[in-house]
């Protein structure tokens, strides 16, 4: 902890991670369905339930340190240096400018 009350707010620093082979920087105290949110991969009219039940957030990743690819729920995840995202389930909708 710190004393200084200018960092007492602070966030924590960003990390890399790949979405679809694409890098890109992401707070790590945040679910991985919001750095879809925020890097454009979900709309906010989709279906999601932002919070675990419905399943329409089931991603493939592959963790850091590892070679195998888990199906995960992105609602339940949070993104870790190195964490990739290889495949996206049904209800995303790929922006034109994402999905080349």
């Amino acid at each position: 902890m710190t004393n200084d009350p200018a960092r007492a707010g602070a966030a924590p620093p960003l990390v890399e991670i790949t979405i679809l082979g694409r890098a890109c920087l992401a707070r790590p105290d945040m679910t991985l369905v919001w750095v879809l949110y925020d890097q454009g991969y979900i709309e906010s009219s989709s279906r999601f339930c932002w919070n675990g039940t419905c399943l329409y957030c089931t991603v493939h990743v592959v963790m850091p340190n590892s070679r195998k690819v888990v199906r995960a729920k992105a609602c339940e995840i949070f993104p870790a240096a190195g964490l990739r995202v290889v495949k996206l389930g049904g209800e995303f909708l790929l922006a034109p400018r994402l999905a080349s």
